[in-house]
C-alpha cells in the first residue's frame, strides 16, 4: 500500500517525465530528477513567446524551432534536495511544474596550502571582497539570446585532479564546495574556449589568478581560471575550440592546472553535466 509521500512523489515524476498538455502544447522538463549541480532542459511547444521564472529568478527561454522554445535550467551544488516550483507562462495562462532535486555524494578532498592565501587579512581582504562583488554582478547579467552554437567541449585535454562538487578541507577546515573541475596539464598547454561566446572578464584576481570569463548568453557563463596567460580581452567574441590561454599556476594554486568552472543563472552547476546534456546539439 502507497504512503500520501509516495504517491506524491510518483505523481510528480510522472508529469515530469511526460508532456503537460497546455495552450495546445505541451511542456517537458529533462533530465528528471536533477543531481546537485545537475542541468536540465525545459521545452515548450507552442508558437507564441514563452516566460519563466525558477528558483526566484528569470528562467529566459529561446526559440529553436517555429513551435518549439527552450531554456536551459540549472540547481546550484549546495541547493537542497526537494522539488521546487518552475513557471511557465505563454498566451496569458501560466503552468507551475516542480523539478525534483535529489541527493548527490561529493567527495572529500583534503588540500595544504601557505597561510597567507587562506586567512586574509588587510589589503588582501579587501581586495577579494571587491572582486567577489564585482563577480556577482557579472553573472546576473542575462542577455536575452544564446551566443553558444551546438554542443559544449572540454577545454583541455589532462588530468582532473578535482571533480566537481568536492568538500575542500584546507590547512585543517572545511571551507567550501569546489564549484567547478580542476585538471591539470604541463603548464603552457592551450585552453580552448568551451563554446562560442563573449569575453566579460579578463584580467588577474586575487585568489584566481589571471580569469577569463566568457557569456555565452542567457545567463550562462564559463569560467576559466590560474591561466598562465590569456589571449583574449575583455569584449572579444570568441569561436568554440579557439585558442584563449595557456595553463599555469596563478592565484591560489599547489600546481599548474585548470579550474574550469560554469555558473548558470547564478548557479553552480557541473560543467561535464553540460558537456553530457549538450552532446545531442552537434557542432
Amino acid at each position: 500500500m502507497w504512503g500520501e509521500g509516495t504517491v506524491v512523489r510518483k505523481l510528480l515524476l510522472f508529469w515530469l517525465l511526460l508532456p503537460i498538455p497546455c495552450w495546445g502544447g505541451a511542456v517537458r522538463v529533462t533530465p528528471q530528477p536533477l543531481d546537485q549541480g545537475g542541468v536540465g532542459w525545459v521545452e515548450v511547444r507552442t508558437e507564441r513567446e514563452v516566460r519563466g521564472e525558477f528558483l526566484k529568478r528569470p528562467l529566459p527561454f529561446f526559440r529553436t524551432a517555429e513551435e518549439t522554445w527552450r531554456a536551459l535550467i540549472g540547481v546550484d551544488l549546495a541547493l537542497p534536495p526537494g522539488s521546487y516550483p518552475l513557471k511557465v507562462e505563454t498566451e496569458g495562462k501560466r503552468v507551475t511544474l516542480f523539478v525534483r532535486v535529489k541527493k548527490t555524494p561529493f567527495g572529500l578532498q583534503k588540500v595544504t596550502l601557505p597561510r597567507h592565501m587562506v586567512e586574509l587579512r588587510g589589503e588582501a581582504l579587501e581586495r577579494v571582497r571587491r572582486e567577489k562583488r564585482m563577480l556577482r554582478e557579472i553573472f546576473s547579467r542575462i542577455r536575452s539570446e544564446p551566443l553558444w552554437r551546438g554542443s559544449f567541449l572540454l577545454p583541455l585535454k589532462g588530468t582532473v585532479t578535482t571533480p566537481f562538487g568536492v568538500r575542500r578541507i584546507i590547512n585543517g577546515r572545511y571551507r567550501s564546495f569546489h564549484s567547478g573541475v580542476d585538471i591539470a596539464a604541463r603548464e603552457g598547454s592551450p585552453i580552448l574556449a568551451t563554446n562560442d561566446g563573449m569575453v566579460i572578464l579578463a584580467q588577474k584576481l586575487y585568489l584566481e589568478g589571471n580569469t577569463v570569463i566568457i557569456d555565452h548568453g542567457l545567463g550562462l557563463y564559463s569560467i576559466y581560471l590560474h591561466l598562465a596567460k590569456a589571449f583574449v580581452r575583455k569584449g572579444d567574441k570568441v569561436k568554440r575550440g579557439e585558442r584563449i590561454g595557456l595553463v599555469g599556476a596563478t592565484g591560489r594554486v599547489t600546481g599548474p592546472h585548470l579550474h574550469w568552472g560554469i555558473k548558470l543563472l547564478g548557479q553552480r552547476v557541473d560543467p561535464m553535466a553540460l558537456i553530457e546534456l549538450s552532446k545531442g546539439l552537434g557542432r
